[in-house]
């Protein structure tokens, strides 16, 4: 399987340093003053095992640095273990157990690692798939892939391990040393605190355990020991009162992909259930609410509002999983990415307090994925989603190809769209809000969107006001070389970053 052979996926296998971007359309806004920063899977070289897949490559962050009207970018590979030992060997060092025995779509690196004697003592960290802000630095994470990394906002080179990796729990696999543990890659944070509300999971039990991180690295760390089943624990909500973890019934299974059948798995038979956990006291008893819902899926989370005895919960809904199972692939078939398996709607979970139950309702026909709220109000009432439209792919049935930025009025449930590709060999990235002041309204200010010119190997960032989007962009930023794809990104706001000694715009090559 080599899902990055083509098309978006072409990897962007070098590094590269440009210190003032040509701006080919309109103005940069000179209120803007932070960092864009995305992460995602890139081939180094080629794999061992010749498979290259989203969890056996290596990570790579992209950032875009604005201040004063200027531009700037780079893209460097997050320095990992496992990076930094292939380096040094000029070479491919790590096999799994799944990659072993097929070359399809089971190939995904969710089996075990084979060890040999360069890899026995060795870290698999690949931390490709997110880039998120906390306490000043720049996180690079992985899924099922070792601690986070912290990365340096203006140079992007990888700082190191942070002092509370040590303390993160265990994922599919043993851990190798004390900072292989696992983090899920979408942490949520309060803007006012600097907490960020963390967890990792595991197909073992207990299944999840969750990681309150202070800026100054205190952890406090909760087993879910009550844990229904082993799930895909991608992604969470964080309310005003509760973070709220969704058990679904997408499973993933080291053992299954050592046996050469799917890592992961679509159970149906087991029941939605959702974890609601005082987000102020970690240890507090778990309200465990079962969603009496038909199959549905939801994988990655706009945010949450709290309206009297319910709790709404937002985000784009699939009706299975965007990736293969042995539901619905046979050996042999081969890969296909991510929204091409699956389509999703924006839809909406309400939970009953009082009756403990769950509702589930489409809010919009129109196929999207990739939310983005203004996350100054992670954890807080919330009126403003972003979200990349689709339209159905030819590529297959039910695919969907994403072409169009949506901001949401979430209460109202009144938009504005605008369109962000010209054909069908370009394709956007996760967006990101930026806040026109530290404290403007909520959901005032631009979004910038990654856009990968792929056919012409080039790559472009479209910079929308939020007073009206349907204008198209305010500016375009050229990249003149191919943008490699990355599935998450955020914005680091310099303006208040809490380590203002760090923001030397000296920009070194």
């Amino acid at each position: 399987m080599s899902m990055q052979q083509r098309g978006v996926f072409w990897p962007m296998a070098f590094e590269a340093t440009v210190p003032e971007c040509r701006v080919i359309e309109g103005q940069i806004p000179k209120d803007i003053y932070g960092g864009l920063y995305h992460n995602g899977p890139t081939v180094r070289r080629p794999a061992r095992q010749g498979v290259e897949s989203v969890f056996t490559t290596d990570g790579m962050v992209q950032g875009l640095v604005l201040e004063n009207g200027k531009a700037s970018f780079r893209n460097r590979w997050v320095r990992t273990p496992k990076f930094l030992a292939e380096e040094k060997a000029g070479e491919a060092l790590f096999e799994w157990e799944d990659c072993a025995i097929s070359q399809d779509w089971r190939a995904m690196g969710l089996g075990d690692i084979i060890r040999n004697e360069q890899t026995r003592l060795l870290s698999h960290n690949t931390a490709l798939v997110n880039a998120f802000p906390f306490a000043g630095d720049i996180f690079a994470v992985g899924e099922q892939a070792g601690a986070p990394l912290r990365i340096d906002p203006i140079t992007l080179e990888t700082k190191g391990f942070p002092s509370w990796g040590k303390d993160l729990s265990r994922g599919i696999r043993e851990p190798i040393d004390e900072n292989d543990g696992n983090m899920a890659p979408h942490p949520k944070w309060d803007a006012d605190t600097g907490m960020l509300y963390a967890w990792g999971y595991s197909d073992v039990r207990p299944f999840v355990t969750l990681h309150w991180i202070k800026p100054n690295g205190d952890v406090q760390s909760r087993p879910i020991l009550d844990a229904p089943y082993n799930t895909v624990a991608h992604d969470a909500w964080l309310s005003e009162n509760y973070f709220i973890l969704p058990f679904q019934p997408f499973t993933l299974s080291s053992e299954k992909a050592n046996k050469g059948l799917g890592g992961y798995g679509w159970e149906v038979a087991k029941p939605i259930m959702l974890a609601l956990i005082n987000r102020f006291d970690i240890n507090s008893e778990i309200i465990w609410i079962t969603a009496d819902l038909p199959p549905q899926y939801m994988m990655h989370m706009l945010s949450a509002n709290e309206i009297g005895d319910t709790i709404q919960l937002d985000a784009p809904l699939f009706g299975r999983p965007p990736f293969q199972t042995d539901e619905m692939s046979a050996p042999g078939d081969p890969f296909i990415p991510f929204f091409q398996v699956a389509p999703s709607v924006l839809g909406r979970w309400t939970i009953n307090l009082k009756t403990r139950t769950v509702t589930s309702e489409v809010l919009d026909d129109v196929m999207c994925e990739l939310p983005k709220i203004d996350e100054r109000h992670f954890g807080r009432p919330y009126d403003w989603g972003v979200l990349v439209g689709g339209s159905p792919s030819d590529s297959r049935p039910g695919a969907m190809r994403m072409d169009t930025l949506i901001r949401r009025n979430m209460r109202s449930g009144s938009d504005k769209r605008v369109k962000l590709t010209a054909n069908r060999h370009e394709s956007p990235f996760e967006p990101a809000f930026v806040p026109r002041t530290v404290d403007a309204p909520e959901g005032d200010g631009y979004l910038i969107v990654p856009v990968s010119k792929f056919k012409e190997h080039l790559g472009e960032f479209q910079i929308f006001d939020t007073d009206d989007i349907s204008t198209g962009p305010i500016c375009r930023i050229e990249l003149p070389f191919h943008m490699g794809w990355t599935p998450h990104g955020h914005w680091m706001d310099f303006r208040s970053v809490p380590s203002p000694h760090m923001l030397s715009v000296e920009l070194e090559s």
